[in-house]
């Protein structure tokens, strides 16, 4: 371990303290102290296990952490000069927390006996203090930055349940992905390595695609929510670990909600699809021939994203029984546009969705469209495809004979004065019927 790697870490410490503390050590080991390094660094790591054990028991309110810890106290309180506490919370954390590992403790121990070897008045045979050379206290910090100070208090497989638990009991308050974002990544991810977090979309991803009981049943969309999330955040990593492992990826319960977000996930991402297993492929296959949302979010087994708006207007146009019109197709039609937006596609998708609304079939539908692709999109609309939308409705009651008219076509009219120059709503007579022209 050079110089250089040794300061560099520094900033990637995870607690405050220890990151001012090792700057002590970092010192005297720039400066050829390397006894004093060592003596400073047994201490430091003495203080960063406290760090984490009282991280553990404030933000995860883990009882092993805390009565760690007051134990600890209570030695203290009871024993004033007396240091054997230090040994016992090394042996501590060992056996019943996930803080270290037997490697690491044995390290520790390593590091412990040099220590005591550096620190006592021990003479030796010519008469001269022990004192370490310089590679061996660069192993030994290099060790204890790598094993300990760079890691967050929990590890993968203890996080995992804590973070689990901890959103389902609040997946009625987290609705919204700010919220869940927020929330998620200020309680654990910006206290996790990135190498964690793709060891929890790893684990995370059972959970959603594999496991099928009522728990998983119950938890699954919030539960994908944050898998998704870890996505964003380490794509490169996580591809990665799909494609070295595809078998355990490929291993997908055949039921409807799991199938549908696996849809959900390749149509954010479908250039995934080719690493998942031929079989895999058959269940997505079988599946959209039944399922209308997972048929108009898989967009990736058309050949484009665009080619696969003609075939949802296809499809859409044989639909004369109503049978097109459900609120949950609704909600996978508002994610269908916002993937097509996402890719730039903005004219397409908005010429689209002028099709899609002065095409409505009925009431319900032209309702569903609207509050659910016309309104969230507006912003996107040209002047030309504003005055389209406007003609088209025209000619169709569907429109705006409804009840919810008077509420849409307000919102229409207020973006269309907005964007156009002169707009003329006497022009659109039936569209705007229930809008008073004063609003």
């Amino acid at each position: 371990m050079n110089d250089f790697s040794i300061q560099n870490s520094i900033n990637d410490i995870h607690s405050d303290k220890t990151r001012e503390y090792f700057k002590e050590v970092a010192n005297s080991y720039y400066n050829g102290n390397y006894r004093a390094a060592i003596v400073t660094l047994y201490s430091v790591v003495i203080c960063d296990i406290i760090a984490k054990l009282e991280t553990l028991d404030e933000i995860y309110s883990d009882s092993n952490a805390k009565s760690i810890l007051t134990e600890t106290k209570q030695f203290q309180d009871d024993h004033p000069t007396n240091p054997d506490w230090e040994k016992e919370i090394i042996e501590k954390i060992k056996t019943r927390t996930s803080i270290i590992d037997n490697s690491d403790y044995t390290l520790i121990k390593s590091l412990q006996s040099l220590r005591h070897l550096c620190a006592h008045p021990v003479i030796n045979k010519e008469n001269k203090l022990y004192t370490p050379n310089k590679e061996t206290v660069a192993s030994h910090i290099r060790n204890m930055l790598e094993m300990l100070f760079l890691k967050p208090p929990l590890l993968s497989k203890k996080i995992l349940t804590t973070i689990l638990l901890d959103i389902a009991d609040k997946k009625d308050i987290l609705i919204d992905e700010e919220s869940l974002e927020k929330y998620v990544i200020s309680k654990y991810l910006n206290n996790l390595s990135s190498a964690v977090e793709v060891n929890l979309f790893r684990e995370i991803w059972k959970f959603i695609y594999k496991l099928d009981n009522p728990d998983a049943d119950e938890n699954r969309i919030i539960n994908y929510r944050v898998l998704y999330l870890l996505f964003k955040r380490n794509t490169e990593a996580c591809i990665e670990k799909i494609k070295s492992e595809q078998t355990y990826f490929s291993n997908i319960h055949n039921a409807s909600q799991q199938i549908n977000l696996f849809i959900r996930f390749i149509a954010e991402s479908h250039f995934l699809y080719q690493e998942f297993r031929d079989d895999v492929h058959l269940l997505v296959n079988k599946h959209v021939e039944n399922d209308n949302s997972a048929k108009l979010v898989a967009w990736f087994l058309s050949a484009s994203y665009l080619e696969h708006l003609n075939v949802v207007k296809a499809i859409i146009g044989e639909y004369y029984d109503n049978t097109w019109v459900k609120r949950p197709l609704s909600t996978a039609s508002a994610r269908f546009i916002s993937i097509g937006l996402s890719k730039g596609y903005i004219n397409e998708v908005c010429d689209y969705l002028v099709w899609r609304y002065s095409s409505a079939r009925n009431y319900n539908d032209a309702d569903l469209v609207f509050s659910y692709e016309i309104e969230p999109n507006l912003r996107h609309f040209t002047e030309e495809q504003l005055i389209k939308l406007c003609t088209d409705s025209e000619s169709n009651s569907q429109t705006y004979d409804r009840k919810q008219a008077s509420d849409d076509h307000k919102v229409l009219k207020q973006v269309c004065e907005s964007k156009i120059v002169d707009f003329d709503i006497g022009s659109y007579p039936n569209t705007f019927k229930t809008v008073p022209n004063n609003v």
